[in-house]
Order: structure tokens, then sequence, then C-alpha cells
């Protein structure tokens, strides 16, 4: 990897301080820390983490360690230190319970502690995102170019983000400009050809502010050297666009609009190649402790044939939506939050033989955050949805406590979890290849789930060790199996499954600049005899993470990063096409990485970075849809330069 970059010194503005609730939007950009001017590369580390400000947990910024919701957090030092471009090797190389695997057309889907994409519910700047593929998101629309915090909320969050949401919450968090013009130019190169190139210009003077990022990545066609499912990874380029704009009328007042536009090309064949393209657009406006926005989302497909020169969409999913908050503080009774939403959802898709269905979801969620006394905090909420498609209702509850004695914190967390079915689980038909159909079913009930979770933390010292025990049950779970009726795949509702484990983390922070962090997560998945375990959730997950950070002098900085992730083997049910049984049992073997990142800062101007991936130089004898995608070792180097 090669970097180079131009910048100028930033400062950041915190708003810790403030009297009454943000929306998530405003302290999406405006609070990273309740401690003001903390520089990029001395963002909080252990302990002093919890001083962070986060707002996901709650829709209302809390100080981490009032959050009653077990929430974690990847700063921008974080993300800077891993060398990572895109969230899908962060949150693998970060989190010890999150896989990433290939699923058809080599179309990324996650796995997080039992999870898949579709109770798993991303978020840009706190909104939604068009255009899922089997259940995701297109991952490579989510780049780091201009993230200054990814906040995870581990456990359902239905009741205040509605369906997808119940198995967690990932929200990426973009910077706010510093005051003045700052300029930054990115390029970084890596194994198989991997190429990126990034530009950042921001501006901020008195009220006005403006963010614009753009940033291109392409990744040459990768064989791998031993026998898979997959044999070859695709060459892909992507382009991405954002920017943000904001006028602040006072304290109390602003208003924001924001535009992006990403495009993606994976060449999957000599004479065909797929082209993926998104258009967003949104404004959000906030007086005192009102806000509400519109946001467009329009997410495409196509068939591009080169030696024609021709392209034909084949999938179309637009979105639009209108979001309202209102927070009101009851000076010692606690703080009520309300809102709702209204999402339009239309869907053109090859998977429905060219047709198109649409919905309306309609939601309201109500929320009080009590804190009675000092050192408790009750935050009860509800939320009701509503889909026309699946004519799916639901009420989703919650209850979080916090107590916090002297050095420690105990969490007890309930939370109803709920997804509606998809339009294309309801009205899919499609033809695949000519070897099978797959059909929707309009008469699927809804996932639901309970999900309970104790956490205890303590803190001292620099150091901070949390346990959390969780455990969560599934019920009409939608999978598809094969149907002798249609002589073909059909969506269908699983019979209830519990999905529970344990989850440890230590991080501990010296005054001579080094930090250990580790974690580790326990998960056990029961199924309902007879219903197939596809996508299965390693049992035995863990990483580590080892940074260190010296000053020779000032400005004159040494870094080095060495990150381990270690992941168990699993069996899983390969599923049969043509019976009701799965075709065989599968194993999958554990695996572990382990990455190395060094960094010098040279003055206040220059810096020279080099990387070297998969240190121990593994290799999957034999490459399963959920095996690490790697060849063996990967060497990146790097420049920096600043004005």
């Amino acid at each position: 990897m090669m970097s180079i970059v131009l910048s100028c010194p930033e400062s950041a503005v915190y708003a810790s301080g403030h009297s009454s609730p943000l929306s998530v939007a405003e302290a999406a950009s405006a609070a990273t820390s309740a401690a003001a001017d903390i520089g990029s590369d001395s963002l909080p580390q252990g302990s002093e983490m919890l001083e962070t400000l986060v707002v996901t947990a709650t829709r209302t910024p809390k100080l981490l360690k009032d959050t009653p919701v077990v929430t974690r957090l990847l700063t921008k030092a974080d993300i800077s230190r891993s060398g990572k471009t895109d969230i899908a090797q962060l949150l693998e190389q970060r989190l010890p319970g999150v896989e990433f695997s290939l699923g058809m057309a080599q179309n990324p889907q996650i796995n997080f502690s039992g999870f898949g994409g579709g109770g798993i519910l991303f978020l840009l700047d706190g909104e939604r995102m068009a255009g899922e593929t089997l259940d995701n998101p297109d991952y490579s629309r989510l780049n780091l170019q201009n993230v200054e915090r990814v906040e995870i909320v581990k456990g359902a969050a239905s009741s205040l983000y509605g369906s997808n949401a119940t198995g967690g919450v990932i929200n990426i968090i973009s910077g706010r400009p510093a005051e003045g013009v700052h300029a930054t130019i990115d390029a970084r190169f890596g194994s198989h050809t991997m190429q990126h190139y990034g530009a950042l210009a921001t501006y901020r003077k008195n009220s006005l502010s403006n963010s614009l990022d753009a940033s291109f990545d392409s990744q040459a066609e990768v064989k791998f050297p031993n026998r898979g499912d997959f044999t070859t990874m695709y060459a892909t380029r992507s382009w991405n666009i954002r920017d943000r704009l904001t006028y602040t009328f006072n304290d109390e007042a602003y208003i924001t609009a924001r535009a992006s536009y990403f495009r993606r090309q994976r060449n999957s064949a000599t004479d065909n190649h797929e082209r993926y393209s998104d258009v967003a657009a949104g404004l959000r406006a906030r007086w005192r402790n009102f806000s509400a926005s519109y946001a467009f989302d329009r997410y495409d497909k196509y068939d591009y044939i080169p030696s024609e020169g021709t392209q034909t969409r084949d999938y179309s999913n637009r979105q639009n939506t209108l979001h309202a908050q209102y927070s009101h503080d009851f000076d010692g009774a606690g703080t009520i939050t309300a809102g709702g939403d209204w999402i339009d959802d239309y869907l053109m898709s090859y998977e429905f033989g060219g047709d198109a269905h649409r919905q309306t979801n309609l939601d309201a969620y109500l929320q009080w955050d009590w804190h009675p006394v000092e050192r408790i905090w009750i935050v009860p909420g509800l939320r009701y949805d509503w889909f026309s498609a699946s004519r799916a209702r639901r009420l989703s509850p919650k209850l979080s406590l916090l107590w916090r004695p002297a050095n420690c914190s105990l969490r007890v967390n309930y939370a109803a979890g709920f997804r509606a079915p998809s339009l294309k689980e309801l009205f899919m038909d499609f033809n695949m290849a000519g070897i099978f159909q797959v059909y929707g079913n309009p008469d699927l009930k809804s996932e639901t789930s309970q999900n309970f979770s104790i956490s205890g933390e303590w803190t001292r010292g620099g150091a901070d060790v949390t346990i959390t025990a969780f455990h969560n049950i599934v019920d009409n779970r939608i999978a598809y199996l094969w149907s002798d009726e249609l002589m073909g795949q059909q969506y269908i509702n699983l019979h209830r499954m519990h999905i529970c484990g344990v989850d440890l983390s230590a991080a501990k922070s010296f005054d001579f600049g080094l930090t250990l962090q580790g974690e580790y997560i326990y998960t056990y998945e029961h199924y309902h005899k007879g219903d197939l375990r596809a996508n299965p959730t390693r049992p035995h997950a863990l990483t580590m993470q080892c940074d260190y950070t010296r000053f020779w002098k000032p400005e004159w900085r040494f870094a080095a990063s060495l990150s381990f992730k270690w992941m168990s083997g699993v069996t899983g049910d390969v599923l049969a096409f043509f019976s009701q049984e799965a075709s065989r049992r599968q194993y999958y073997p554990a695996y572990s990485m382990l990455n190395l990142m060094l960094s010098q800062d040279i003055g206040k101007h220059l810096t020279v970075s080099a990387g070297i991936d998969n240190l121990l130089n593994y290799v999957p004898k034999y490459y399963y849809y959920n095996s690490p995608l790697t060849t063996g070792i990967g060497f990146r180097v790097g420049l920096t330069a600043r004005i």
C-alpha cells in the first residue's frame, strides 16, 4: 500500500456539553468525544474511550459509559491503524463474531454472531440503504474515506430501528469538517494489483460547512491456488462520490443537504459484466429538540456486454423515507423521545421475471430515558411497525437497565426483535440458470425474537474488562427449501431456534504508549430437528490487538499495530437443491490470521508505512464459501505527505 495525503491539522468541536438531546444526524456529524481537541492519531484508548459520545443505541447522544445497551466503538484511529479501506475487512479484523462469506455471484454476506444480513441493519450517518442482495447491502458503498467512527450495537434494536435490526445495528458515521479549508489525497497499492485512490475536501467557516469526498478502488482477478467452491475472484472496479453541506443558524437549529453517487463493475466473464449504481440524496433539519428528514436512495443493477457496448437494467430498488423525531427533557423525570417513519419501497427485479412490486412501511416509536438517581439509568421503549405488502404489524418493546457503582457497570437488557418478509421473499419467481425455480411465499410470517443479555464491566487505571451473556430466541426465521408441490425451492418459516453465548473483552492502556485489547466470543446455535443449518456460526472466535505509539520527539511518532484473529471449525449443512434433506454435512476448518502495520511520522509533513497481511501464510486447502480469500502473505507500503 502506498498513501499520499495532503492535509492540515484538525481540531474538532464536540457536543458533550449540549443541554438538550441531539438528533442522530447532528450527533453523527458533530460529536466524536466528550473531550475536545483530540487529534486523529490520539483518540481515546482503553477506559478513556468510555468518555466518547455515542448516538446509535438510544438515538440520543450519551457517553459510552452511560449507554445502557452494550455498544462497541471503532474510532478513526482504529481505522487508520488497520490500513483497511472497506467496512467488511475492518469488521472482520476487529470483531471476533463477524465473518463475511461469498454468496450468489460472489456478493458478500455477513454472519454476525448467528444473524445474517437480514437481521443486521447497516446505517450510513443514521440513514438506511437501498439495494439489498441476498439480504445484504452492497458493502462496496461503505468505504472508509471520511469515517470518524463506527458504532456497533449488539442485540435486537427493533424497538428503535424496526425491521432488519433483530441482531444489531452498525452505524458508520462521517467526520465533521474542521475550521478552515482542508484537502486530502490518498493513494494505496497492495497485493493482486489492488489500487485505491481517494480525495477529500472540507470547508468550515462561521455557519457554513461542506465535505466532499471521492474514491476509486480496483482489484484484479485472483486465481486461487487450490480447488474450491470458488476458484476465481472476479476483477472489480468501483467509484464513490459523496457531498454533505450544512448551514447552522444557531446553537439550536441547522439544515443539512447530502448527495452521493456510486458505481461498481464486476467482470464475471469476458463477454458479460455486472454493473451496479446508486444515487442517493437527503435533507435534514433540526430546530431545538425536533428534527425531520427526507431521504431518497436508488440502487440499480445492469448486465453489460462489452463487445456490443450495451447494458440492460434488470434490478432497481428505490426507497423514499420521511423521518421525524422529538425529544423533551422533564427536568429530572427523564427524557422522552418519540419519532416515526414513512418508507416507500419499490423493487423491480429479474428475480420477479421482470415485474415490479412495492410496499409502504409506517412506524412510530417511543422511548423514556429515565435517570432516577446518580448511578442508575432505566430506558424502556416501544415501537409499532406496519408493512403493506405482507400485512405484517408488530409491537416491539424493550427495557434496558444500567447500574454504575464505583468502577463497575451492570447492564441488563430485554428487547423484542422483528423482521418483516422482504418483497423478494414474498414474490420471487426466479429461474436459477435453468436448473430449478425459486419461489416466493406471500403467506410468510414475520421473523420475531426475544433477546436477553446481561453484562458486567470493570474499569480502573487504563484497564477495561467486560463480560456479556446473551440468549436469543428466534421464531419463524425465513429460509428456502425444496418444495415437492412446486418442484422447486420456496421461502418458508423455520421452527424456533436459540442463539446464546458469552462475549468476553479486555483492554489495557499503558502510559508508555502500549495498548492491548482482546475479545473472545462463544456462540451456540440450537436448531429444530430437521431444519437446515446452511450458514453456521463458528462457535469459538478470538481477536487480539496490540498497538504501540511512541513520540521520539515532538511530531516524530512511531506506531505499530499487530492484530490476530482465530476462528474455530464448524459443521454445517450444504443445501440440497432437489430434495428436502441436506445433501451432505460439511466441516469448515478453523483458521488464523495475523496482520502487522507499521508507520513513522517524520516531522509533521511526512509519514512512511509498511504492512504485512497474513503473516502466518495461511492458504485454505479448499476454498469454501466462508474461507478467508487469501493466497498467502500480502505486503503493503505507504507514504503520507501533509501540508
